[in-house]
């Protein structure tokens, strides 16, 4: 056979057909391994995407916590209803602004000089009888004047003895009474003493007794419990005081509420307060709501304006309200330090504005503009967080617009609740010193009396005569 026979026949076509299905077998074998690649490439793809996608919304969920950390962490007494005790060494930025006056007397005021008593308890008359030359001194009548003032503490203890006799016509017993019952009987001046010490000096009734007993040189040595009778019986001596109390504050224009939390024993209790510039009312309850407000027998029938501090159950009464902007500025002062909000900074300088006189209808018109602008700012961040504070304080000045501009359109509604802090602070005062409320009254004598006493000073009156005169059930009303 001849090579060309071989090449174009037999063997050859055998062996290409051959070749040909092995190269299609390889193909095949190398299509199914490319398609398992791609699938497990896709696979990964798919799982590193996932992967990406978690990564992404836990690192969205760190950076929201790590922001509300900030937030709390950033939170102080100067941008939060947080109280001044708990910043500790941290030093708060103070918004005042500088007046360039220094501390002390300023030019120009009348300052204060010490002026002689008219009505003095002794004179001496300080003359020399002769010249130290030995001749006669003539006195024309004029002096000069020079006073030694003290104070005279000392226990005074009459004794009364009721002698026994008989009448040596009729045989009768003679009637010596003395004008007192008891053995021992304490006068006001001691129980007006006891009671200015742990009401307006909010000693506690142990320091009270050991107060006494060493100003008196020991002489007289009360117990704790003559001293908590004391207050009590103070307590139900004026309470027609209070009755009269709730009844100017019933018919005031504007009226301010707060609340803050004291200890009776072993349990958080709220002290209430409702106050004005003449008037002040004490409660304690063991809830902050409206079972306390009801109670103190004042808001039910009030028709003014309420100021106090976004207590949302207060709006429950029909009466008008109005918002503590104080609080609001330290809000909005957090929403600048924290979220970094150019609206909240607008929205200062323009309640700062409205306080110093700027035209209501300017002042609501710039306060809609202001919200805009913050609804706007809120709305660019990447992801909005509709529960963040700066977002519930937006909307809580946009539901409330007329409780807290009503300072701008009432001049006799004031910028804040500052009336009603003020009244709370004693409180505060109170437990620093004496620690919790004890006792079965459970505070509430402490908050009668110091209505009583708190009225009083508004008023100009002198509270150790007031508690004189509640003991003789002749209590002051104001």
């Amino acid at each position: 056979m001849s090579l060309g026979s071989d090449f174009l026949g037999g063997n050859y076509g055998k062996n290409l057909f051959k070749q040909l299905q092995e190269t299609i077998v390889t193909v095949e074998k190398l299509s199914a391994e490319i398609s398992d690649l791609k699938k497990n490439q896709r696979a990964e793809i798919e799982m590193l995407n996932q992967k990406i996608e978690s990564q992404a919304a836990e690192i969205i969920a760190l950076k929201t916590e790590n922001q509300k950390l900030k937030d709390i962490i950033n939170k102080d007494s100067g941008n939060s209803d947080k109280p001044p005790s708990s910043d500790g060494f941290k030093k708060i930025y103070n918004s005042r602004e500088k007046t360039g006056k220094r501390p002390g007397g300023q030019s120009g005021h009348t300052g204060f000089v010490p002026k002689l008593h008219s009505n003095p308890t002794r004179t001496v008359e300080i003359k020399c009888k002769k010249c130290h030359c030995g001749g006669e001194i003539r006195y024309s009548g004029k002096y000069t004047a020079k006073q030694f003032v003290d104070i005279s503490i000392a226990a005074d203890i009459t004794e009364y003895r009721e002698y026994e006799g008989t009448c040596d016509c009729c045989q009768n017993k003679a009637e010596n009474h003395a004008p007192i019952n008891d053995i021992i009987t304490y006068g006001n001046n001691l129980k007006g003493l006891s009671g200015i010490l742990t009401i307006e000096g909010c000693v506690s009734i142990n320091r009270t007794q050991q107060m006494i007993s060493e100003l008196t040189g020991g002489l007289i040595n009360v117990s704790e419990g003559t001293i908590v009778k004391w207050n009590k019986e103070l307590a139900i001596r004026v309470a027609p005081a209070i009755e009269n109390i709730k009844e100017n504050l019933i018919i005031s224009p504007v009226l301010n509420k707060d609340e803050t939390g004291v200890r009776v024993d072993k349990t958080i209790n709220w002290f209430h307060v409702l106050s004005n510039k003449t008037h002040t009312l004490y409660h304690v309850n063991k809830k902050r709501g409206n079972e306390a407000d009801k109670e103190m027998g004042v808001l039910p029938s009030y028709s003014g304006v309420l100021i106090h501090d976004h207590l949302k159950g207060l709006y429950n009464f029909t009466c008008e309200h109005a918002e503590c902007n104080a609080h609001i500025l330290r809000y909005l002062k957090a929403a600048i330090e924290n979220k970094k909000r150019s609206w909240a900074g607008d929205m200062i300088k323009l309640l700062i504005e409205a306080k110093d006189g700027m035209a209501v209808n300017l002042v609501f018109q710039r306060y809609d503009e202001v919200l805009e602008r913050g609804r706007q700012e809120f709305l660019k961040d990447e992801s909005p967080d509709y529960n963040g504070d700066d977002m519930k304080l937006l909307r809580r000045m946009e539901k409330y617009k007329q409780e807290h501009l009503r300072f701008a359109a009432d001049k006799n509604v004031p910028f804040d609740n500052n009336q009603a802090e003020r009244d709370l602070r004693m409180i505060k005062a109170k437990t620093k010193i004496s620690g919790c409320f004890r006792g079965n009254d459970k505070g509430t004598v402490f908050a009668t009396l110091k209505s009583y006493t708190s009225t009083l000073r508004k008023n100009n009156c002198n509270i150790f005569n007031g508690i004189k005169s509640a003991f003789d059930s002749n209590p002051i009303f104001c």
